[in-house]
This record gives C-alpha cells, structure tokens and sequence, in this order.
C-alpha cells in the first residue's frame, strides 16, 4: 500500500547530532504526525513530505546531514507537484496543514486533485473548518473509498479519535 503523508514541520527541533533522519528531527506539534506515520508504516510504504519554513520541501527519510543542502526556493511549488501526484497513485493520501498553505496548495488546484483522485483510496484531513470551507469535499467523498475529516482545533494536527479512525479505515483496506 503507497501512503502519502503531507504536513508542515515545527519550530521545535532536535539537535542535529541526536537524529539520523528528518522525522526525528522535528518536534513539539510534530510528534503526532511522527507516530501516525509510524503506525501506517505497519500496512504499507509511507512517505512523509513536510513543507517546513525554514528548510523548504524535505522527506521525512531525508538524512538531517543534508538539511544545509536542501534548497528553499519553489517549494511551495514542489510540495504542490507531490500532491497531484499522490492524488494519482496513493492508496492513502493525509493532508495535515495549517489554514494558508492549505488554501495556497490544495485548494488552489482541488479540481485537478479530485479528478486524480483513486476510486479505491482512502483520504484524511487535518486542516481548520475554514480551511475544509475552501473545498468542494463532497466531490471527493463521491469519487473516493472513504474521506476522514478532522477540523483543526488549535495547534493538533490529528486528534487520536481521528487517528484511531485512519488506522482502522486503512487496516480493513488492507485486508481487503
């Protein structure tokens, strides 16, 4: 199973020297994104992209050594290119944003992303209630397996429920 795992990182960072990957790199809000993309590793192959303001557009398997490397320039554009393209193959595709990227990626090309969507995959939001308004979502819910909606309160980008919900949407996917 391909699952995409789309986010933004944290102000709050681990040393350096402590961490081997991105992932690990991360901290405070990111912590829950790190553990759902660990217990969704158990049905497939995840890929977590983070959108990070100060080190543009990096994977979660991205070594923290090529941090100095990684450059900021069209990530926004970069990070919108990866979710029309996990739109088009992911059997798991989760958007956790913050209300202005949302609105400045994915609702900037939602029409191209539904018509991508796979009738068979499984989509999870995290985003705020004005951020979800900006989208027409009953045209995914239409064309998609199944679409969780978890309206952003405060800084959790998933609750557990919400979590709890994808993992068990994802494992009878799986067993299917």
């Amino acid at each position: 199973m391909d699952i995409e795992v789309f986010t933004e990182g944290s102000g709050t960072t681990a040393n350096r020297k402590d961490v081997e990957f991105i992932l690990d790199f991360f901290e405070g809000g990111f912590l829950p994104v790190k553990d759902l993309s660990r217990d969704l590793g158990e049905y497939g192959d995840v890929t977590v992209h983070i959108l990070s303001d100060e080190y543009g557009y990096v994977h979660g398997s991205d070594t923290v050594s090529n941090l100095d490397r990684i450059s900021t320039q069209d990530e926004n554009h970069q990070f919108s290119q990866a979710i029309l393209q996990a739109s088009q193959s992911a059997d798991v595709v989760v958007i956790l944003l913050t209300q202005s990227t949302f609105e400045d990626i994915v609702s900037n090309q939602w029409e191209e992303v539904v018509s991508n969507a796979q009738k068979s995959s499984i989509w999870c939001f995290g985003a705020s209630r004005n951020a979800l308004s900006s989208i027409d979502l009953s045209k995914l819910e239409s064309s998609v397996d199944s679409v969780i909606i978890y309206q952003r309160v405060g800084v959790a980008r998933i609750s557990s429920e919400y979590k709890g919900q994808l993992l068990e949407t994802v494992a009878n996917s799986s067993v299917e």
